[in-house]
């Protein structure tokens, strides 16, 4: 029988494969591995390196390693990349450059 955990990862791996969740959320590089469950986004190592720079904001947890509860994954659930973006960068303004994972 599966435990707790076990069951939150599966689910995790399935919220990874919904539109826009596949990719970082700040730079866009393909399987992220870590989350800001306090944004609802799903992140690479190197951008959660940067979330755990504005921890008053963004508190990030590795998808794999760390243990989840079932609220922040209902919470990561409910938002997701796609959503997020629309909702923090509505007033992104065009010309604004955005980071990839090749800047440093």
């Amino acid at each position: 029988m599966a435990s707790d955990q076990e069951r939150i990862r599966e689910r995790i791996k399935e919220l990874l494969k919904k539109p826009g969740n596949g990719n970082c959320a700040d730079c866009g590089v393909a399987d992220p591995e870590w989350a800001s469950y306090t944004l609802g986004v799903f992140v690479c190592h190197s951008c959660s390196g940067l979330h755990r720079n504005i921890a008053q904001i963004s508190k990030v947890k590795s998808l794999l390693l760390d243990p989840w509860s079932s609220s922040e994954l209902e919470f990561i659930d409910s938002v997701g990349n796609n959503a997020a973006k629309a909702k923090y960068e509505q007033i992104v303004p065009a010309f604004y450059y955005r980071p990839t994972s090749k800047d440093c």
